[in-house]
């Protein structure tokens, strides 16, 4: 019975850690879906490139720093900001496969192809932002939050799915 109650503090500590994870992701991707239309609407842009990309040359010149040091200031605090729910994901992915016993070879495909096309997209936004590509760094950007909100989902899915069938057996 002690075996059982534990099990059930796992699954439900673990799912509510999935679902805390969902909504702190889902909170950054609606925040960065209203400043996106709030800056193709005014036609205030911060990045030298998009003002060019999106003809809003009529902008006043930032001040800000623009140049090599400061694009890499700016990639890494992006990185800061994502990099860490991706790696908590991937570390609840793999607890759950310890957690549930399961012996599917499908964790492991899931792992790999959510942390290639994270990689990929977070390199492409790198590389654009250095290069002053808005569109690859638009898609690389794209890239990264849909790999978080598709790993995001797939754990609360299978967490509150791995919860209900344990609370369902007798």
């Amino acid at each position: 019975m002690l075996e059982n109650d534990l099990k059930l503090d796992v699954y439900s500590a673990m799912c509510a850690a999935a679902w805390i994870m969902f909504f702190l992701i889902l909170n950054n991707i609606v925040l960065i879906i209203v400043l996106a239309v709030q800056g193709r609407k005014n036609a205030a842009y911060k990045i030298p490139e998009d003002v060019k990309t999106f003809g809003a040359e009529h902008q006043a010149e930032n001040i800000d720093d623009w140049n090599l040091a400061g694009r890499i200031q700016r990639i890494l605090a992006n990185d800061v900001e994502y990099i860490p729910y991706f790696l908590a994901l991937l570390v609840l992915m793999f607890c759950r496969i310890d957690a549930t016993r399961h012996d599917s070879p499908h964790y492991l495909a899931r792992v790999l192809s959510y942390g290639l096309l994270f990689t990929i997209g977070r390199y492409l936004h790198t590389i654009s932002y250095l290069i002053r590509n808005t569109y690859g760094r638009i898609l690389g950007f794209s890239i990264t939050l849909i790999i978080l909100f598709a790993l995001s989902v797939d754990h609360v899915y299978n967490m509150s799915k791995e919860l209900y069938n344990f609370t369902r057996k007798p």
